[in-house]
């Protein structure tokens, strides 16, 4: 994912740091969970993959804000470079 905000292209440098980024995660792990209720929230091969998807994008969205709130307590930032 590609990110204009951050100079890194690493997934580990944008953890906990880029807004765009969780954004678009909560937003991902969002259409995921319309998609899946969408297709009915059953066991149908459509509403399988929206619960995926949405868990896909819920914990990334997730681990966004772990990073966040750990960085915030130790008081630790990576440099950019």
């Amino acid at each position: 994912m590609s990110c204009e905000h951050c100079l890194g292209d690493a997934l580990r440098a944008k953890l906990g740091r880029c807004r765009t980024c969780a954004i678009q995660t909560l937003l991902v792990g969002v259409a995921g969970l319309l998609v899946w209720g969408w297709c009915g929230a059953d066991t149908s091969v459509n509403a399988l993959t929206g619960a995926l998807f949405a868990l896909a994008g819920g914990g990334l969205f997730l681990l966004h804000l772990l990073v966040f709130v750990w960085r915030r307590i130790s008081g630790r930032e990576l440099d950019r470079e």
